[in-house]
């Protein structure tokens, strides 16, 4: 028996920095979805071209203009959504800008300023959204939110500030995830990967034509968009979706070594138990960690009296 396919009649989601690019593609297939959109980006014309195309198909769309860098961008922007289709059901945190640059050529002088642009639209962006938006949500008992991250927190030179942030936005997910499912609202984090602006001919490289074909922001919206409907289980979660490709990352803890009596020796002498993520466990929280990560080493009755084992 098939089952019904997805779909998203009554429901209002805010999609930021929607005017281009992946924001651009969440707005439209959510649109598609049967969705109402509120497009939000701060290039009006952009904005407005995507609202365009979403009416033209039938679809109800509104631009909103408002950088989501101030408190006041982001009330503003709930003000204008709210007042147009009387709740909202979803927000897909996607604005961004990006600024390479070694954190070695940085200054005390120019290195602040650039993890303030980078900090402001990227982990103070999401709160601006929801600080006006999360009461709705509890209030009506629902909501799904979909934080944007990056695959730069892996490791990325010359991306210190953004990779920072992009972090932030994973550990703020989390929380969020806490508080939200006593209310039906739930929170979960993409590192989405897709080429979106015209780039040089890679035609010669290993792995361009792969790229070229699948690594798209139309390939990545359908994992963003599960994440978004009423049917996704997951709260909490962080996956990678590059292209076409959607994998579950996990925060994971390795056994460890437990000495009650540590010396810097003793974490030299047992590094290989330190960092066996053979029998990892995977937190939900940071009371879970505590119960099934950390308390179970303190029960063994060889180690409750610093001795090793």
């Amino acid at each position: 028996m098939a089952l019904s396919s997805l779909r998203f009649e009554g429901r209002t989601a805010v999609v930021t920095g929607a005017g281009q690019g992946l924001g651009r593609a969440y707005a439209l297939l959510l649109a598609e979805r049967g969705a109402q959109v509120v497009v939000n980006d701060i290039v009006a014309e952009v904005a407005d071209a995507v609202v365009a195309e979403i009416t033209a198909a039938g679809g109800a769309a509104l631009a909103d203009h408002h950088s989501v860098t101030t408190p006041e961008g982001g009330v503003a922007l709930a003000e204008q959504a709210l007042d147009a289709f009387g709740t909202v059901h979803i927000v897909i945190n996607n604005a961004g800008v990006n600024r390479a640059a070694q954190f070695a050529a940085m200054t005390p002088e120019s290195g602040p300023e650039l993890f303030e642009e980078m900090i402001a639209i990227h982990l103070m962006g999401p709160c601006h959204v929801l600080w006006p938006l999360w009461p709705t949500m509890v209030e009506q008992g629902y909501g799904r939110v979909v934080n944007v991250s990056s695959g730069a927190v892996w490791g990325l030179r010359g991306q210190a500030a953004y990779a920072a942030c992009k972090a932030g936005v994973m550990g703020l997910t989390r929380t969020l995830a806490r508080e939200g499912r006593y209310h039906g609202v739930q929170v979960n984090c993409a590192l989405p990967w897709a080429v979106t602006d015209k780039s040089p001919d890679r035609s010669g490289e290993e792995f361009g034509p792969i790229i070229d074909a699948h690594i798209t922001a139309e390939s990545v919206a359908p994992a963003v968009i599960w994440l978004a409907h009423e049917d996704c289980p997951a709260t909490g979660e962080s996956f990678t979706v590059d292209g076409p490709r959607m994998a579950r990352l996990a925060w994971i803890a390795s056994p460890g070594h437990t000495d009650l009596n540590p010396t810097p020796e003793s974490y030299r002498d047992n590094w290989d138990e330190v960092i066996d993520l053979t029998n990892f466990t995977v937190p939900k929280s940071t009371n879970d960690h505590m119960q099934r990560s950390v308390m179970p080493h303190f029960q063994h009755p060889a180690r409750r009296f610093g001795i090793n084992s």
